[in-house]
C-alpha cells in the first residue's frame, strides 16, 4: 500500500471514529429534549435512536477501514456517503419533531403515533431518501473493499 493511501486511510479512520463518537453524543443530548419542546415527540425518540445506533455503526466501520482494499477515490466516496447517510437519518427525526410532520416512508410509526401536521413532509422524506441511498453506497463499498481484500490475500 502506498504511503499516500496509508495516510489517507489513517486520516479517514480517525475522523470516522471521532464523528461516530460525536454522533452518539448528539443522540444522547437529543434524548434530553422534553416532549413539550417539540410538536411531535416521536421524532425526538427516532432521532435519539438513529443517531446513537448510526454512531455505533460509524465506529465499527472506522475500525474496519484497514481491512478495506479501496483506492483513494473510493475511500473518499465511502467516507462521504457514510457521513451523509448516518447524519441524515437522525436529522430526519429532528426535523419531524420540530415540524410536527413525518414521511410516508415511516408508515408503522405514523400509524401508532400520528404526527399533528401530516405524514408527507418533503424535508423529512428527502432526508430519509438521502439516508437510504448514501448508506447503501457506503455498505456496498464496505463489502466490496472487504471482499477485494480477502481475494488478494489468498
Amino acid at each position: 500500500m502506498s504511503s499516500e493511501l496509508a495516510e489517507l486511510k489513517s486520516t479517514i479512520r480517525r475522523w470516522t471514529l471521532i464523528l461516530g463518537v460525536l454522533q452518539i453524543t448528539v443522540g444522547c443530548v437529543i434524548g434530553f429534549i422534553p416532549p413539550s419542546a417539540v410538536q411531535w415527540f416521536r421524532g425526538i425518540v427516532m432521532a435519539h435512536i438513529e443517531f446513537t445506533a448510526n454512531g455505533v455503526l460509524m465506529i465499527v466501520f472506522g475500525l474496519l477501514i484497514n481491512e478495506l482494499r479501496l483506492g483513494a477515490a473510493a475511500l473518499k466516496v465511502w467516507f462521504a456517503t457514510l457521513q451523509l447517510g448516518t447524519w441524515s437519518n437522525g436529522a430526519a427525526g429532528v426535523a419531524a419533531a420540530f415540524i410536527g410532520a413525518s414521511s410516508k416512508l415511516m408508515p408503522t410509526l405514523n400509524e401508532k403515533f400520528p404526527p399533528p401536521h401530516g405524514t408527507d413532509n418533503p424535508i423529512v422524506s428527502g432526508a430519509l431518501m438521502l439516508c437510504g441511498v448514501t448508506v447503501m453506497i457506503a455498505l456496498l463499498l464496505t463489502l466490496y473493499g472487504l471482499l477485494r481484500n480477502r481475494s488478494t490475500t489468498q
